[in-house]
């Protein structure tokens, strides 16, 4: 993923994108989510989800995409299993694990 790949570039992170200074900050910290949310609530209204854990998971799971490959659009973009491993394991589950589910139009 070339796009992930210079974002750890920039800092010298050769292993893994959760590895970088900046992954906790955009994708880890529940104030930071917070405040991404008043963001998601004025461009799209309310989340579908009412889990916190799983809002926190979709906003982290935006985050991490805007952070490193800039506009968010309409395509699907795939983010490195690690970062989604790390992020369900701040933010577990609440219940059984759907995985990703595409849009029905």
């Amino acid at each position: 993923m070339p796009k992930v790949m210079l974002r750890c570039q920039q800092v010298g992170v050769t292993s893994c994108i959760t590895e970088h200074p900046g992954f906790e900050p955009v994708a880890l910290n529940p104030y930071v989510l917070q405040a991404v949310y008043g963001t998601f609530l004025q461009l799209y209204g309310e989340m579908q989800e009412t889990m916190l854990n799983s809002c926190y998971r979709h906003l982290a799971y935006r985050n991490v995409v805007r952070w490193c490959w800039g506009y968010l659009g309409q395509h699907v973009l795939v983010i490195p299993s690690c970062s989604v491993s790390r992020i369900r394991q701040e933010f577990p589950v609440d219940g059984a694990y759907k995985g990703f589910l595409p849009p029905l139009n």
